[in-house]
């Protein structure tokens, strides 16, 4: 925080979002420690401190696999937008020609992929800015997390993200969507436009933890008050 004090650096929008209770990723978090403690043999001489440890190593390796992927897909999702080859990894095609197809279908224009944006007092980089097929011009945001019939795979802070997004753009009046590649189906691929009333509570709620961050950190960045 030295540092952003003296250049005067705004924090990202994750950073603002990541104050927020996230149950699903606490969850998913839980159930990975719990399955590698169920699967990982305790050594012949290993105390419970030493084996708690490695399961909590083995339980961050998942985590770290789960986030690979995500950067790997964004990666191959910004290449289809932008008209380029995608990789040949062998573990990433079945996703590529899902997210390939329904681009095809539906993406009538990409403006541009990967940008930073600079809104007031935060900043982030947006996955993208495209024209869809039924919804017109639109900020987007790509996710790989799993999807079943238990709940819905969209959560309210990605509405507050696409607020943010959106907010910071060119164009302060495109649809937000959000688009889940499913981790678990790679066949699977659900869209979300969020509507006016949903993205109005967002804005409210990312501007009130924008201040709460300030708050935290003592540190008010340039373009907001608390």
């Amino acid at each position: 925080m030295a540092d952003a004090r003296k250049m005067g650096l705004l924090p990202s929008v994750t950073s603002v979002l990541g104050i927020m209770d996230k149950p699903q990723l606490t969850s998913w978090k839980i159930s990975c420690a719990i399955e590698s403690a169920l699967t990982l043999p305790k050594m012949d001489g290993e105390s419970l401190d030493e084996y708690a440890r490695r399961v909590v190593e083995d339980s961050k390796q998942q985590t770290k696999k789960a986030a690979d992927h995500g950067t790997k897909m964004h990666e191959q999702a910004e290449n289809i937008l932008l008209g380029r080859s995608c990789s040949k990894d062998p573990e990433l095609q079945p996703y590529i020609k899902t997210f390939k197809e329904w681009a095809e279908d539906n993406v009538e224009k990409t403006y541009w992929c990967e940008r930073a944006l600079v809104g007031a007092g935060y900043a982030g980089r947006c996955d993208g800015y495209v024209r869809l097929k039924g919804i017109g011009d639109a900020i987007i945001d790509l996710k790989n997390r799993k999807v079943s019939a238990r709940g819905s795979p969209f959560y309210d802070q990605d509405a507050a993200q696409l607020w943010a997004y959106r907010t910071a753009s060119e164009n302060p009046k495109a649809a937000c969507v959000s688009i889940v590649l499913a981790s678990n189906d790679p066949e699977t691929l659900v869209i979300h436009r969020w509507d006016e009333d949903e993205l109005h509570e967002a804005g409210i709620a990312f501007q009130a933890m924008l201040k709460v961050w300030a708050w935290s950190k003592k540190y008010n960045p340039p373009g907001m008050k608390l």
